[in-house]
């Protein structure tokens, strides 16, 4: 039997567990013969297995193991599909209340939305030759106006009148063009601007999105959110672009999600499972 499921089970890990699970089995009911254990055994088996263990996905795992020395010895099983599929939606379910209990409430996603929206007023007010103060206006203009952006795709942003191969903000054709960035096997990713955020960036002309206070550039991500939470209430990019998220879900508009979709680099669904994290009343 195990030469039967490695014939028809091509990834190894799989392969092991469902031979695994074969041999508890076997081990347990000591059939010899296995279309007699599958035929007179199989509530035994469903019942041994649920017995055995706890944990929703790991019953559920087990039971499917089973069900495939079933189906590739031709030998009907209703239990096992019906039983399967009460596990399916236990563990949907499992997972679902578990992630609602976890979720947060729509006052503290407006009170963050709120507070950025606050500094951005503050610091549109500082001028200067391409400060620090002006970087990060440019920044919030960003991800308040067009999503939170990764903190990879900007660390090495330049501004510019042309187009580059690295990331940059093409003042000339209001566009900020990521080529480089987690997904992009995709292509690059380009987000057409304002032009008020056109002119503030036009004091950075020639130099970079963000550098840090020595006017160097940042190395990593995590030195940027370091610097970012320093100026910002201990807030982190990633609370901010959960924030946004679930204000674009709870606004609803279907353009305007597609175009968060496009320029966050995420699916509706991965947005929906991992950043839509603010929906419980008040």
């Amino acid at each position: 039997m195990k030469h039967v499921l490695k014939a028809h089970i091509p990834k190894k890990n799989t392969l092991d567990s469902y031979c695994r699970t074969m041999e508890q089995v076997y081990n347990y009911f000591k059939v010899e013969n296995i279309h007699e254990l599958l035929s007179t055994k199989e509530q035994d088996i469903i019942d041994y297995l649920e017995e055995k263990y706890e944990s929703i996905s790991t019953i559920k795992s087990k039971l499917c193991a089973m069900y495939k020395v079933y189906k590739l010895l031709n030998i009907k099983s209703e239990s096992f599909k019906n039983k399967i599929d009460y596990y399916v939606n236990k563990q949907i379910l499992h997972q679902d209340k578990h992630w609602e209990l976890n979720k947060k409430t729509i006052a503290e996603k407006d009170a963050i939305i709120k507070y950025f929206e606050n500094k951005l007023a503050e610091l549109e007010t500082v001028q200067g030759n391409w400060t620090q103060q002006n970087q990060l206006y440019c920044i919030l203009k960003i991800y308040l106006t067009y999503g939170v952006l990764r903190p990879s795709e900007i660390l090495h942003c330049s501004i510019t009148e042309s187009d580059c191969e690295g990331n940059h903000i093409n003042i000339s054709t209001k566009q900020i063009v990521i080529n480089h960035h987690k997904n992009d096997r995709k292509g690059k990713k380009v987000i057409q601007i304002e032009n008020e955020l056109v002119e503030c960036l036009r004091k950075g002309l020639g130099r970079y999105l963000v550098t840090n206070q020595s006017d160097k550039l940042y190395q990593s991500s995590s030195a940027f959110t370091k610097m970012f939470k320093s100026c910002f209430n201990d807030y982190t990019p990633y609370c901010l672009r959960k924030a946004v998220s679930s204000a674009y879900i709870a606004e609803g508009d279907v353009e305007k999600i597609k175009t968060l979709e496009h320029n966050q680099g995420h699916s509706l669904q991965v947005i929906l499972d991992n950043y839509n994290v603010y929906t419980k009343a008040s």
